[in-house]
């Protein structure tokens, strides 16, 4: 695995000579090591399972307990603040302890939320759960990507992030449309019932079968050795402007959804007339084009470079916003809840491919907590400002915001990223803005 600098983005797509280079060779992983990455992903399928499980309840529940958007908003502020502030730190520490117990911890964490959940009698206690959950979630997705780090070269990152990352994407195709159906027929209680089974089922998995993959990477004296480089930040080289463009994509990408997810909900049951179970089969379409778009085209950016992929991804996220904005029909907002998924397949593992190839081992998982916390800040002032908007502006334009914005996105990596597309035989490095 190469250990260049944390920024090495040369743009090159041919030699001094003006000739292609060689294509690379793929080597095929060993068993182990896709024994380890399916089964960590089967772990997080399971938990995501549970996680989307109640989704489409939220809203709902929170009717019955006689609040409304600005609850919601609360509730979703709350769990991305909360992985704002903590994911670089826990970032770091699954760097120098390991990556499994950040994972146990989070997958542990999500039963006693849903737990909490089913006990929980008042609005005040669903803010305080929602919080706790951020909080002890907020290590597994850079303890994930450390292992596809800790295993994978850099010429088969985007594709083993694709099938990584879209067993998110398979808790979404099940959870949502199962958590409505729970719902209509037996109450607030069974969703968040079934949720903690599952996360406790995921929780077993990984203990049993999950081993812990930070010792592939470095030996005892390394990581002593890798301590004392200091941190990313302190040796940060030439062109910080393009680790400062992931992080920006990244917020606005979240920030979108978060800004539209409290109102859309409301306008979805309120003006739409949907029931919980159709929410839920739009919200699980989208999980079904995120799993299998992830899983077949995250490839992509291997082989075309990760400009295309993100602008493309993010061109098909505003989908579903002029969706909202313009159609009534169910029909019509599952097919724009699907291209937008696909939109999402292609941008997730590109970007997450992109911080790999800039990260040095020892700081992997560090650099994916940076990431996470740009993400999560998009979390956290999303709801934050729909719940103050939200009073003045219908929700028509709220949608054209979040559209507006994401078109902001794609312009930005248009004119910062570099290149245009991959040359075949360019390194994930030197193609990495290309």
């Amino acid at each position: 695995m190469s250990t260049q600098p944390l920024f090495r983005a040369t743009g090159e797509l041919a030699n001094a000579a003006g000739q292609q280079p060689a294509l690379p060779v793929r080597e095929p992983l060993p068993a182990r090591t896709r024994r380890v990455l399916w089964l960590l992903s089967a772990s997080i399928a399971l938990m995501m399972s549970g996680y989307g499980i109640v989704l489409p309840v939220f809203a709902k529940r929170l009717g019955e307990l006689g609040s409304g958007v600005a609850a919601l908003g609360l509730m979703s502020m709350g769990f991305a603040f909360a992985q704002f502030v903590l994911s670089p730190f826990l970032g770091s520490a699954a760097d120098r302890i390991g990556r499994k117990p950040l994972i146990l911890v989070a997958l542990a964490g999500e039963v006693v939320a849903n737990t909490a959940f089913l006990l929980a009698s008042s609005t005040g206690w669903y803010l305080a759960i929602r919080l706790f959950q951020g909080a002890i979630e907020a290590g597994l997705l850079p303890a994930v990507l450390g292992v596809v780090a800790d295993l994978v070269p850099e010429s088969g990152r985007a594709r083993w992030t694709g099938i990584v990352m879209g067993s998110y994407g398979a808790g979404f195709i099940f959870g949502p449309t199962l958590g409505g159906v729970l719902f209509d027929r037996w109450g607030f209680a069974a969703p968040f019932g079934v949720s903690a089974v599952l996360a406790a089922l995921a929780l077993v998995l990984a203990w049993v079968m999950v081993p812990e993959t930070r010792a592939v990477l470095l030996s005892r004296q390394e990581q002593v050795a890798s301590r004392g480089r200091g941190s990313i930040l302190a040796s940060l080289p030439h062109p910080l402007y393009l680790f400062a463009t992931l992080l920006v994509l990244d917020f606005i990408a979240t920030f979108g959804f978060a800004f539209i997810e409290p109102q859309m909900m409301f306008y979805l049951y309120n003006q739409v007339l949907l029931t919980p179970t159709q929410l839920g089969i739009i919200v699980g379409g989208y999980g079904l084009a995120m799993l299998i778009g992830q899983v077949t085209l995250g490839q992509l950016s291997d082989r075309y470079g990760r400009k295309p992929l993100i602008v493309l991804g993010l061109l098909l996220s505003v989908v579903f916003y002029l969706s909202l904005l313009f159609l009534r029909s169910f029909g019509l907002l599952f097919l724009g809840a699907l291209v937008t998924g696909i939109g999402g397949a292609l941008v997730s593992p590109a970007l997450s491919a992109a911080y790999l190839d800039i990260a040095a081992p020892e700081h992997s998982s560090q650099v994916m907590g940076i990431r996470g916390a740009s993400a999560s800040l998009g979390g956290v002032l999303g709801p934050l400002l729909v719940a103050v908007v939200s009073l003045w502006i219908a929700p028509q334009g709220i949608f054209a915001i979040a559209g507006g914005v994401t078109l902001g996105a794609v312009v930005l990596a248009l004119l910062v990223l570099k290149g245009g597309t991959r040359s075949r035989g360019a390194s994930a490095q030197s193609a990495l803005m290309s």
